[in-house]
């Protein structure tokens, strides 16, 4: 009887992680749309919201200021729903391509996400863009 049930604790102990692990993928408690949102909204610091908008539109005042000329300009953060995801997570690193150079930000806050976060602000700006 002891040689069985040490056969069946290993089967079963292997056979409940396998179920965990499908249960973490299906049922996680945020879908990613829902994570990136909360990202968007509040990834460490500056809301991205603050300066490209509700889901990426643009147009938010980000500062006023004057030329050399006293002439009074306003700063307004830009759309980022056409972004790809490469240039999404490029700006996130605080970097930009310009003919083929890759330079840094002036403005642009760095924020030290994860691939994964990214992604999820990228999913969240895509998913809520397809609903206009």
């Amino acid at each position: 009887m002891k040689q069985l049930l040490l056969l069946f604790i290993p089967i079963f102990i292997f056979a409940n992680q396998e179920n965990n692990q499908n249960f973490k993928e299906q049922e996680s408690f945020l879908s990613t749309v829902e994570y990136g949102r909360m990202l968007y909204k509040n990834p460490r610091g500056i809301s991205c919201q603050q300066c490209h908008g509700v889901a990426g539109r643009g147009g938010q005042k980000i500062a006023k200021y004057y030329d050399k000329y006293k002439n009074p300009k306003i700063l307004r953060g830009v759309d980022i729903r056409d972004y790809s995801f490469e240039d999404l997570k490029a700006s996130l690193n605080n970097e930009y391509k310009e003919n083929n150079r890759t330079k840094r930000h002036k403005i642009m806050p760095m924020y030290y996400l994860t691939d994964e976060e990214v992604k999820a602000i990228y999913t969240y700006i895509q998913e809520t863009n397809k609903r206009d």
